[in-house]
């Protein structure tokens, strides 16, 4: 006979999402609240173990940042640039990015909490610091708009801080635990089977909280469901978000919601490794990635342009730039830079492979390129350059090409400052956008249209985002919904 125990809430998942909702339940009176983690203990924290953790939210610009940095002295805040970050920007970016698909009440939900959310945090003992990629000029710190802010230490940082709180409220995390079936039916859900160290058992709940990742580190699921050659991709996050609780979900009648095809794709060092390696004590996610494309040129296999690298600042463009290297030949591309762009990479700390040459045609025989095709690539680029606009790393500065067929929209500088570097490139992926359909109390919908009585959702198994979303807007969501679904699930009837 199976074992069977008892508890107020469970929580699927052992990442930020999970403990946003673990201590939001417990912040509303769950006495029990359990947290079931399918990763052994060294590597627990799903995809935000490998992140920097950042967070994009509505905020009145630098006076109310500075409540979240007090630790950062006057002298160096003062040098901040930090712009105030209004809910119709925030709402408009959304749009903008995800192409009007996302659906609307979650996302203006997403919105209209993120403000609360992240104080909330803080106020729980989440500590902050200054995002450490920003833009220098003339002494003074110019962040992307939206963004500024990511909690101390990265990703493990953000890890470690949720653990002590959760463990001094006595959240109990059980690791090495997945979830092997959900207990219900897709009007109702009353806890989980569990296939724990010691064998297998159920866990009844008032509610159940799923936070269990989505599936991007199955090749098997990314070759069904996304498109191109994806079941190749390198994986930028955890290799235990595979999607067994999601298709279990499905499975149940719980509505699936998102882009089935598409997901979070980066550009990667063409020679990471094919699943991310856990984060560092430095708390640095991601050492691999490659997003200081917009200083340079990227070309593929033949030598040739293929995207708009200057069309906005990477936080807007990166997460579907890896796609369009995967769909070059050979999925692989190379990011070309003279000394100029070199000055401008703002992630030092990323580990990559690169080739140095004193001409592009020495270049191109040492990354397996025809030399004539890459310089007559490069010298149409440089002739195509307008001098009209100052370059200004920090902002788009609409210093742009013109007469290209395929247009640099801006920091277009001429690659002519040798000597030249080159960064092969491929695509990886760090979150899929398919899921599950939530409403905005975080409760998953079933296929009539209906919340699922005792089951709530937030995370990457969330289906919500369409063909891109803004940078940092991941680690949002987890606070937001994690915290609606931690409160929600405790007024359960």
């Amino acid at each position: 006979m199976v074992r069977q125990e008892n508890c107020d809430i469970i929580v699927i998942g052992g990442g930020s999402a999970a403990f946003e909702a673990a201590v939001a339940a417990h912040e509303a009176g769950a006495r029990r609240v359990v947290m079931l983690e399918k990763a052994p203990e060294a590597e627990y924290g799903g995809n935000a173990r490998y992140s920097g953790t950042g967070f994009r939210f509505v905020h009145g610009g630098s006076p109310e940042i500075r409540q979240f940095i007090p630790e950062v002295d006057d002298a160096t805040f003062a040098t901040m640039q930090i712009g105030p970050y209004g809910a119709d920007d925030f709402l408009a970016d959304l749009d903008r990015m995800t192409e009007g698909r996302m659906n609307r009440v979650l996302a203006e939900t997403l919105v209209s909490e993120s403000n609360a959310a992240v104080h909330w945090m803080r106020d729980v003992g989440i500590k902050w610091e200054p995002l450490k990629e920003h833009a220098k000029v003339d002494g003074k710190r110019y962040f992307e708009r939206g963004i500024a802010i990511h909690v101390a230490g990265g990703g493990l940082g953000q890890l470690t801080q949720w653990r002590r709180i959760a463990e001094a409220r006595g959240i109990e995390i059980r690791f090495e635990s997945p979830v092997c079936a959900i207990l219900g039916d897709l009007r109702r859900v009353e806890g989980v089977s569990v296939s724990g160290p010691d064998g297998r058992y159920d866990l009844k709940a008032k509610a159940v909280i799923a936070c269990a990742g989505g599936f991007q580190a199955n090749a098997e699921m990314r070759a069904r469901y996304l498109a191109g050659n994806t079941d190749r991709m390198k994986v930028r996050g955890s290799r235990h978000d595979t999607g067994e609780v999601l298709r279990m979900l499905l499975d149940l009648g719980v509505r699936p919601s998102g882009e089935w095809r598409s997901g979070h794709m980066s550009p990667i060092d063409a020679n990471a490794p094919d699943v991310e390696t856990p984060q560092h004590e430095d708390g640095r996610g991601n050492t691999q990635s490659r997003y200081d494309y917009p200083y340079g040129i990227t070309v593929n296999a033949l030598g040739q342009r293929f995207f708009d690298e200057g069309e906005a600042q990477h936080s807007y463009t990166y997460a579907k730039t890896g796609r369009a290297v995967l769909a070059q030949p050979g999925a692989r591309a190379i990011q070309i830079y003279d000394q100029k762009g070199v000055r401008c990479i703002r992630y030092p700390h990323h580990k990559a492979t690169y080739m140095e040459a004193d001409t592009i045609a020495d270049l191109a025989a040492k990354v397996g390129l025809e030399a004539a095709v890459l310089v007559q690539t490069v010298e149409e680029f440089n002739r195509a350059v307008r001098d009209d606009k100052l370059f200004f790393p920090g902002k788009l500065d609409g210093r742009a090409t013109q007469g290209l067929a395929l247009p640099k929209s801006n920091w277009a500088i001429r690659i002519d400052e040798p000597p030249y570097r080159a960064y092969p490139v491929t695509g990886g992926i760090t979150f899929t956008f398919g899921g599950v359909e939530i409403n905005r109390q975080a409760q998953a919908m079933n296929s009539l249209d209906q919340p699922v009585k005792g089951l709530f959702a937030s995370g990457d198994i969330v289906g919500l985002f369409f063909h891109n979303y803004p940078s940092f807007t991941g680690q949002t969501r987890n606070a937001v919904f994690g915290r609606l679904a931690g409160q929600a699930a405790v007024q359960e009837n």
